[in-house]
């Protein structure tokens, strides 16, 4: 399209079919009321927008003569989905401008196109980590067999995963990690199925809140220690409590326990 437009100035008309997908044509020439016609016959429904555009540089000028306020937001969704390399300046057929749409920055490009190599977070414990590095490593050469359009969005959540571990939101991560795992699996392109991925992924998310629990019993143990007497006796036993719920694989009963133990020890400061 942005070849076309380098070229000469080109009519466009665009709709969505009955299913909401979008329809876009172009042809050469000053008359984008002649795409009407074979839009509606590929199965084109109104309101239908049109009009002309250009390419200048990295501009692309696009004068729509028929704009209805819907259709040109779902035109503006539909060129920033293709990520066009130009700033898009949308006018009415008065030279007025209507709306603009710049290109994603190279930053952007390269958050998405990240993978599991650009993980990068010295600043975390790296057995937090690990899990969440090998299950992408496991699943990014599987996304190159997902049809096009959902491969991209899984690249997408790909990257968009990598850039979460690195800024330490690794709960959040691990959730975009399982949302792609079940895609994958669902799609019948992962050697698991849906029930096997979840159960896997569960489990290495229970391993790693084990973990943060278990530091977390540490640091109470420390606190209970300076508490006085009376109290510190009480809670001691509180602390033992949280660690055989910790080594039964009770979370949710030790976090509780924990919970009691720090409301306790806040109400002897």
């Amino acid at each position: 399209m942005v070849r076309e437009g380098a070229k000469r100035r080109t009519s466009f008309a665009f709709c969505l079919d009955p299913l909401k997908d979008p329809l876009m044509m172009i042809q050469p020439g000053n008359k984008p009321e002649s795409l009407r016609a074979p839009l509606k016959q590929a199965g084109g429904k109104p309101p239908m927008l049109w009009g002309t555009y250009v390419v200048q540089g990295d501009q692309m000028e696009m004068t729509c003569e028929q704009a209805p306020a819907q259709m040109l937001m779902q035109l503006k969704r539909f060129l920033k989905s293709n990520r066009p390399k130009v700033n898009v300046l949308f006018y009415d057929d008065g030279g007025n401008i209507l709306d603009s749409l710049k290109p994603e920055s190279a930053t952007a490009d390269a958050a998405q196109n990240a993978d599991s190599s650009d993980i990068s977070a010295p600043g975390i414990d790296s057995k937090a980590i690990d899990p969440l590095k090998r299950r992408l490593k496991r699943i990014q050469p599987r996304i190159a067999l997902a049809p096009g359009p959902l491969e991209l969005k899984l690249n997408r959540a790909l990257g968009k995963s990598v850039g979460l571990i690195n800024s330490g939101r690794l709960q959040e991560a691990e959730t975009l990690i399982l949302v792609i795992e079940r895609a994958l699996a669902a799609l019948g392109k992962d050697r698991e199925d849906e029930d096997t991925t979840l159960k896997r992924g569960q489990r290495e998310s229970d391993q790693r809140s084990l973990g943060a629990q278990v530091k977390r019993a540490q640091g109470l143990q420390a606190h209970v220690a300076r508490a006085p007497g009376p109290a510190r006796d009480r809670l001691t036993q509180a602390i033992h409590k949280a660690a055989r719920l910790l080594k039964q694989r009770d979370l949710n009963g030790a976090r509780d326990a924990m919970d009691k133990i720090e409301k306790a020890l806040t109400s002897l400061v």
